[in-house]
């Protein structure tokens, strides 16, 4: 019997439109009003997205990064090349 494989939780935050899993979602609205949204990751579209490794530097990215239109992602694993496939932008940028 397979395992069943379980999509990622990720923590978005940013500004500007995504549409994440299927749902369009205005980044700032969700970031100014409750600072972040957890969701599984199934497809994640966004003009830019920066992936943060480190969840205290996720937490004030905002303050560093202030580019528009921006989504900031984080991950308690590590995405694989199966994860980073159901991204699509066109910027994705790494920050350690």
């Amino acid at each position: 019997m397979q395992e069943k494989i379980y999509p990622k939780v990720v923590l978005l935050k940013g500004n500007g439109p995504i549409t994440v899993n299927s749902e369009m979602m205005e980044l700032f609205t969700i970031t100014t009003s409750h600072g972040l949204i957890g969701l599984p990751l199934k497809s994640l579209h966004a003009q830019r997205v920066y992936i943060v490794r480190d969840l205290g530097r996720f937490r004030e990215i905002h303050k560093e990064i202030r580019e528009k239109p921006c989504c900031f992602l984080y991950c308690c694993e590590a995405l694989d090349e199966v994860d980073m496939g159901l991204i699509r932008s066109d910027e994705v940028l790494l920050i350690e």
